[in-house]
């Protein structure tokens, strides 16, 4: 069996726990039952998977995991390896891998955009996609990854009035300029006050790749997920040189990226 699964990015700025979009970065798991589990790693991660205990060690089987995901750094791989490792283990159903990995997870945001593709506005009880507005997407990925568990644990237990507010409002923009394919709504409504600006205090330096992507031409920047890779929506053409005015920002702290949104989630083959 072979299973492909896609990265994601959650959160797109005000968006917190409740929107991701896939893109075009991919696992790939090939594997067949065995008496006990026997794996090699290809690609992103590689030497962190062979020394730790990750979401295939437990299962009893043999094969080839390939990952061009980036670990650790807000590109969704722990959903990724979640939604493979359900899909291997359990009756292909993917209302189900989408539980069985957001359990895991924590929140389903990244789960459910992997698993379906598209952006997604996701809750406990809503799964909806939005039309794929054809932005390019430039990426700075971060060299040093940070547990999602530390990024969360700075941010606080309630928030005033005024931000809930503001990030409500955003969000309704946000779903305005993908569904009107609106680009010039983005610098506002990407802008966020629920986790970005805590979660500066731990890569400060984002603040100034997301200035820098901004300046360069693209439509909006923000935080890719909680951290501390950055994104950008822009036009298809300018991916590439907006990618690397973010890495020339800050060459020693990351590096450039190109990718575009994927409409397609998970998927097997047998």
């Amino acid at each position: 069996m072979r299973i492909k699964v896609p990265a994601s990015i959650a959160n797109l700025g005000p968006g917190f726990d409740c929107m991701a979009m896939a893109i075009d970065l991919w696992l790939e798991v090939e594997a067949g039952e065995a008496d006990k589990p026997t794996w090699d790693y290809e690609g992103e991660g590689a030497d962190y998977l062979y020394a730790h205990e990750n979401p295939f060690t437990r299962l009893m089987m043999k094969g080839r995991v390939r990952s061009e995901i980036p670990m650790g750094v807000g590109l969704g791989s722990s959903a990724a390896a979640r939604l493979a490792a359900s899909a291997l283990s359990s009756p292909w159903d993917v209302k189900s891998h989408v539980v069985n990995a957001g359990k895991r997870e924590g929140h389903i945001d990244n789960v459910a955009a992997a698993a379906s593709g598209g952006i997604r506005i996701v809750s406990e009880h809503v799964d909806e996609k939005l039309p794929n507005p054809g932005w390019g997407i430039a990426v700075f990925v971060s060299h040093q990854p940070v547990p999602t568990e530390k990024a969360r644990a700075v941010l606080p237990d309630s928030v005033p009035m005024g931000d809930a507010s503001f990030n409500a409002a955003r969000t309704a923009l946000l779903v305005r300029a993908i569904i009107s394919k609106r680009p010039s709504l983005l610098g506002e409504a990407l802008r966020d006050r629920l986790h970005q600006p805590h979660r500066l205090q731990l890569y400060p330096w984002t603040e100034e790749v997301m200035m820098v992507a901004e300046a360069a031409g693209a439509y909006g920047a923000a935080m890719c997920g909680a951290g501390p890779s950055v994104f950008a929506f822009c036009a298809p053409s300018q991916a590439p040189r907006i990618a690397r005015a973010m890495e020339e920002s800050h060459p020693l702290r990351g590096r450039a990226l190109v990718t575009r949104i994927s409409d397609k989630g998970m998927f097997r083959t047998l």
